[in-house]
């Protein structure tokens, strides 16, 4: 007798839109975001947009990228734009709300979490919101069991080994991060600080100056070069 296996449905949230060349922008904007290369993302997610105007999810990151009377035209664009879409588009563009606040943003994210589980977009969101940073650090432990592949998520529980001064823990999760994402600029910027932290100038320098030949335009890399530079001409005196 052949017994045939059921494969599962995968639960991840719909991204409604006209154009799949607008959901490929969105997707590298996405991973961007999360791997906090904000400015690239902001491109991807402009493109998208020139391509889609009403596309929820592109609405939703423009928001969170922009500020001011921006950010604010973002917002109702977003909010009109789940109007008719789906379920998880309407409560994904629902924190965008103007009365919203912290706790009830975080209370949807865990909404969202819960009903879409196999979204490793959603499931990071879930756990930078998340109330403490024991909290946080725990949601990152799961995450990382249950998408193992996913390069970000190594960046954000460096950072909180970090804080609790495992410093030897720290680097072997910001090694992993560059191991897996060797052509982002954020790995080399996020060791640079580490190292920074650490005392370690001379490898600071040299990974932020790694992470602007990857993406010259990352502003703490870049800030950060320019006072080893002033402090060599400086010294040069």
């Amino acid at each position: 007798m052949l017994s045939l296996a059921i494969p599962a449905v995968s639960q991840r949230m719909t991204w409604t839109t006209t154009s799949e060349a607008a959901k490929d922008l969105a997707m590298k904007g996405v991973d961007h975001y999360l791997n906090a290369e904000f400015e690239q993302s902001y491109n991807d997610f402009s493109a998208a947009l020139k391509l889609d105007p009403d596309f929820t999810i592109a609405l939703v990151f423009m928001f969170n990228l922009t500020r001011g009377e921006t950010r604010k035209a973002y917002a109702e664009r977003a909010l009109k734009s789940a109007g008719t879409k789906t379920e998880g588009e309407k409560l994904f563009a629902s924190t965008v709300g103007e009365k919203t606040t912290a706790e009830s943003r975080r209370e949807t994210w865990s909404k969202l979490h819960t009903m879409f589980p196999d979204g490793a977009m959603l499931a990071n969101i879930y756990v930078q919101t998340r109330a403490t940073p024991d909290e946080q650090f725990a949601a990152a432990q799961e995450y990382i069991k249950k998408f193992p592949d996913q390069p970000a998520m190594y960046n954000t529980i460096a950072y909180y080994y970090m804080q609790k001064k495992d410093n030897a823990m720290a680097k072997q999760n910001f090694d992993k991060y560059i191991s897996m994402y060797p052509e982002g600029s954020n790995p080399y910027d996020s060791m640079g600080e580490f190292y920074l932290n650490t005392g370690d100038s001379t490898n600071a320098e040299k990974y932020y100056r790694l992470s602007l030949e990857k993406y010259p335009f990352t502003n703490s890399s870049v800030n950060v070069v320019q006072k080893f530079d002033d402090n060599k001409k400086k010294d040069a005196k």
